[in-house]
């Protein structure tokens, strides 16, 4: 009965344990790619935050107008801190 299920029950508990790691591995590329979110830059200007370029939250060469760098928007007044970055396809 214990050599059965060895020659049956083992080889098929690795099969299924193959497939649950392909779906758990193919889920994660997954949501690294919703990561790569285009967003709105804004810079400081005439005393507003005013939309100027389309950046990307993923790290490389800053997104910048002119020699400013656009960041996210806090409200009509402000400008965040958070720094944006060129947006390449």
């Amino acid at each position: 009965m214990k050599t059965k299920f060895l020659k049956l029950g083992l080889p098929l508990a690795v099969f299924m344990l193959a497939i649950v790691f392909a779906f758990a591995s193919n889920s994660t590329s997954k949501a690294q790619d919703t990561s790569l979110a285009l967003v709105p830059g804004y810079i400081f200007q005439d005393g507003k935050c005013q939309q100027v370029a389309t950046c990307s939250t993923v790290p490389g060469p800053l997104c910048m107008v002119g020699t400013k760098i656009a960041r996210n928007k806090i409200n009509e007044t402000q400008c965040g801190l958070e720094q944006l970055y060129h947006w390449s396809n």
